[in-house]
């Protein structure tokens, strides 16, 4: 594995090769404008998906919560169809059943509802809630991402919602580390001037270009951030923020793609740095 490295006033900004292509600034044009798909795109087809997504909070919340309805329900009709059986064996029993599904039901309506309270509180005490294994909206997102396609809602929508979501419900981070800005290979040229100006704006901020989720791994064991504003597709940060978040803080940036995926995409550069700044303010 090679490395570029470049330091632009205190932002070190890298590229990194792994049997992946990585524009260089001797590439011809033509070369430049390859499209090199990561592994989320392999099945992407010419105008098969999304350029720009300007999906809130509320496509997945809404979807969601269908799915919670259903499975609720769902409980409930089984409840019905074996409670006879169970009734066979003595009032004992079909109250014991009757009591155990009442208890899961507000359960999970208490949880969900729980994470909708600091959602839209924007208070974040309730960390048990957020954690990874202790999450209802990442268990919910694989089967929103079903309901939805059969609604005629792409996957990329969904996932842009979510994003939202949990960008929400991220809190500051604390401890010394550094602030982590991951960048796509496929961000504009002019863009990713841009971003690394706004980088380096905040003495704490340190950005990499990623070329995919295994280097980006990589790079976040090297670098061990405090915080990451992760800039990508929709697919890729569901991804990484499933496997990283809230171990470490995630805000995603998701991009466009006027051309399609992995090819000249751009980002709302005033989301970027309000991140930036989230993340840099620790008071």
């Amino acid at each position: 594995m090679t490395e570029r490295r470049t330091d632009v006033s205190g932002v070190v900004a890298r590229d990194r090769r792994d049997g992946m292509v990585v524009k260089s600034q001797n590439q011809s044009p033509d070369r430049e404008s390859k499209r090199v798909l990561g592994d989320e795109w392999l099945d992407w087809r010419e105008g098969g998906a999304e350029t720009e997504i300007r999906e809130g909070k509320r496509t997945f919340l809404s979807i969601s919560l269908a799915i919670l309805i259903g499975l609720i329900s769902l409980i409930f009709l089984l409840w019905y169809l074996i409670l006879p059986r169970f009734e066979l064996y003595g009032g004992y029993w079909a109250a014991f059943l009757t009591t155990t599904v009442v208890v899961v039901a507000v359960f999970f309506v208490t949880w969900y509802a729980l994470l909708l309270f600091a959602l839209f509180s924007r208070n974040s005490y309730l960390n048990i809630c957020l954690r990874k294994g202790t999450n209802l909206f990442f268990a919910l997102l694989p089967l929103s991402m079903k309901l939805a396609g059969r609604l005629g809602i792409s996957r990329d929508r969904v996932g842009h919602s979510f994003i939202r979501v949990s960008n929400l419900l991220v809190k500051n981070a604390e401890g010394d580390g550094q602030v982590l800005a991951l960048l796509p290979r496929c961000l504009t040229g002019e863009l990713k001037e841009k971003v690394k100006s706004i980088c380096a704006a905040y003495p704490d901020v340190v950005a990499y270009t990623a070329p995919g989720g295994t280097v980006a791994r990589k790079i976040i064991r090297e670098t061990k951030p405090r915080a990451i504003v992760a800039v990508a597709c929709e697919r890729d940060l569901i991804s990484g923020i499933q496997d990283i978040a809230p171990k470490i803080p995630v805000i995603g940036i998701p991009n466009s793609r006027p051309e399609g995926p992995c090819r000249e995409t751009r980002i709302d550069l005033v989301e970027f740095r309000s991140a930036l700044k989230f993340f840099s303010d620790k008071s």
